[in-house]
């Protein structure tokens, strides 16, 4: 969590040019590699310009400001020096600093023979290192990636990627689609999902499910255990497993939450239970998902 509800947020640009030849590549129609050059110098600054915007656009900070450094002081990928962070953290107790230590697009051209005519593919992989400074708090390190793609088609490999964008608005599509990505991490958001209750005729299940009712999960919890480990009936088993998967996920235990759902999911592939088969796989997706996001959080502190 922040430090505190809506707090100020300061984007610092603290990356040094990348060098727009180093990491990219074009690949012509025999697999021959060649080096592919760009200009990179305004990447940096209208990186930090996109993240403030899409921070601003979240409504939740108070207030959103950028500071473009003198390229003499940018200490790029060795991070923010630990004065000018105990400099940020005393005398601005209200605002939380985001510095871009590090912001990397990598180009790949390809072009490919395809059926008498040739595509050209066209990718960008990005990557960012950041440090989110939290007063009364550590420092937080923070990468995040992303990837874009086009591809067109012409007669000729030059009309195939005389078809694509240019290369300079692929560039800023890139760009501006990292920002997207990157503010995701640092604005909270609720997500909605659904989930169901399984209930059977059963005596404990149906005892498990009036205690649930009444908002007594420990205890439902303790039967729906006590029928996965102990009963004979393959379909209740996985319904019991499935709802302690819910149970566990309610008490932020993702982890345990995902060893049930892949037990009910066995059972009901075992069993031939083809609907609660398929709910239990987009289960189990969700809660891989949010395993992947709580570790980013809990880098964040949040």
């Amino acid at each position: 969590h922040y430090h505190i509800n809506k707090p100020q947020m300061v984007v610092v640009n603290n990356s040094e040019v990348p060098n727009g030849s180093e990491y990219s590549r074009y690949i012509d129609e025999n697999g021959k590699y060649f080096r592919l050059s760009y200009n990179a110098d305004s990447i940096p600054n209208y990186f930090a310009m996109e993240l403030a915007q899409q921070l601003y656009n979240s409504q939740y900070f108070e207030s959103v400001e950028v500071l473009l450094t003198d390229s003499n002081y940018i200490t790029g990928n060795k991070g923010i020096e630990s004065q000018l962070a105990d400099e940020w953290l005393s005398q601005y107790p209200y605002s939380v600093h985001l510095a871009i230590n590090d912001i990397r697009p990598c180009a790949t051209m390809h072009i490919e023979p395809l059926d008498g005519y040739f595509a050209a593919n066209f990718r960008i992989a990005t990557s960012t290192q950041l440090q989110c400074v939290i007063p009364g708090d550590t420092i937080h390190p923070i990468v995040v990636t992303d990837t874009v793609s086009w591809s067109a088609y012409g007669e000729t490999p030059q009309w195939a990627r005389e078809e694509l964008p240019t290369f300079e608005e692929c560039i800023y599509e890139a760009i501006v689609s990292l920002a997207t990505r990157t503010s995701q991490y640092l604005v909270p958001h609720n997500h909605t999902v659904e989930r169901y209750i399984f209930v059977t005729g059963h005596s404990a299940m149906r005892d498990a499910y009036r205690y649930w009712g009444k908002g007594k999960y420990t205890e439902a919890a303790y039967i729906w255990e006590y029928v996965y480990e102990k009963g004979k009936n393959r379909g209740r088993r996985a319904k019991a497993a499935a709802n302690l998967a819910i149970f566990h996920e309610l008490n932020d235990n993702y982890e345990k939450a995902l060893e049930y759902a892949h037990k009910a999911l066995t059972l009901f592939t075992d069993n031939g239970d083809v609907v609660e088969a398929d709910y239990m796989t987009h289960y189990c997706n969700d809660l891989e998902l949010r395993i992947e996001e709580n570790i980013s959080l809990n880098h964040l502190s949040w």
